[in-house]
């Protein structure tokens, strides 16, 4: 279990999401946490902080995303906090996946002002 915040940034998609977790309570929890989480695609890695009930994830948003990480959370027994703010950040960072998800799927754009083939 991780507590420092040296999250580097590998790829164009990658993104940091922070969750409040009041049940996190146990050094035990975290670790539960982090295996679960760990396990999803494009998660490259998990740092939890027991004291202040905090969950930072690192994953690209092009292969996961928010909405997912949640219900994994809810799921294994972690709801996040349901409170005016946390639902406004939620729904902030699941657009910003939805968009980084359909961007990657993109087609490239033309170049050099040719139009495209």
């Amino acid at each position: 279990m991780k507590t420092s915040n040296t999250m580097k940034f590998e790829g164009a998609w990658d993104v940091n999401r922070r969750i409040n977790i009041p049940a996190l309570v146990h050094a035990a929890d975290g670790m539960a946490i982090e295996r679960v989480v760990n396990a999803l695609s494009g998660v490259h890695e998990v740092t939890i902080n027991v004291e202040k009930h905090l969950v930072v994830v690192h994953y690209d948003a092009s292969k996961s995303d928010y909405q997912e990480i949640l219900e994994l959370l809810e799921n294994t027994g972690f709801p996040p906090s349901d409170n005016w703010w946390s639902r406004v950040k939620c729904n902030w960072y699941q657009f910003s996946d939805t968009n980084a998800k359909d961007n990657a799927k993109a087609p490239p754009p033309a170049c050099c002002n040719k139009p495209p083939k």
